[in-house]
């Protein structure tokens, strides 16, 4: 009797794409649990005005819940990833270990790059006084069932709480040559810092 024998081929392609589908529904478990974890601790500071003065549970010290300050104390509880203090600092470490990403003006293609955890960069929200001119950060959480995209940290609009991200509409700003001119904050760029070395591209 002969016994029929697939291709080689054929069997490592469909191999592959067993393989590939587990890797996607593994990676889809991974980001909604960290979804999940980020979101149980922003319901913890829910309510906290920006720059409110906290103590959250297991830190050492009371922290001031500006954007970086919330975003280094999300990084920490849910990911044991440890940022420097302020939103130019940690945009400089992304940029530093080739772990930052310019912000593209496709939406789409940008809700197709973009994972949970990632930090969000914008520029100019107000007068910046450092340079690059980075002056807040967020927390990219994912999307919902329409697509809309979220972000997770402090604004001094509600606080520490959740907000929808959109990255073409600007953020804050400041007036410039007597009040005539308004600098625009804009989202530019956003960051994957990790614990390990990467090969990442800029």
């Amino acid at each position: 009797m002969r016994i029929f024998r697939p291709p080689v081929r054929i069997l490592f392609l469909a191999l592959t794409s067993c393989f590939l589908a587990t890797l996607a529904t593994s990676l889809r478990a991974q980001e909604s649990a960290l979804e999940s974890s980020f979101q149980a601790a922003v319901e913890s500071a829910h309510g906290l005005s920006y720059n409110a003065v906290w103590m959250p549970p297991n830190e050492l010290a009371p922290l001031r819940m500006d954007c970086s300050n919330t975003a280094q104390w999300l990084k920490r509880s849910c990911q044991r990833i440890y940022l420097p203090r302020t939103a130019s600092a940690q945009y400089l470490l992304c940029q530093q270990t080739r772990r930052l990403f310019s912000a593209s003006h496709n939406p789409e293609t940008l809700r197709q790059r973009l994972q949970t955890g990632d930090l969000l960069f914008w520029k100019n929200t107000y007068h910046p006084e450092r340079k690059p001119p980075i002056t807040h950060v967020m927390i990219y959480l994912g999307r919902d069932s329409q697509g809309q995209m979220w972000m997770a940290g402090s604004q001094t609009s509600h606080g520490v709480a959740i907000y929808h991200f959109h990255p073409d509409k600007p953020m804050g700003g400041y007036r410039f040559f007597f009040g005539l001119f308004k600098c625009k904050g804009q989202f530019i760029a956003y960051g994957r810092p990790s614990d390990s070395p990467t090969s990442s591209i800029q």
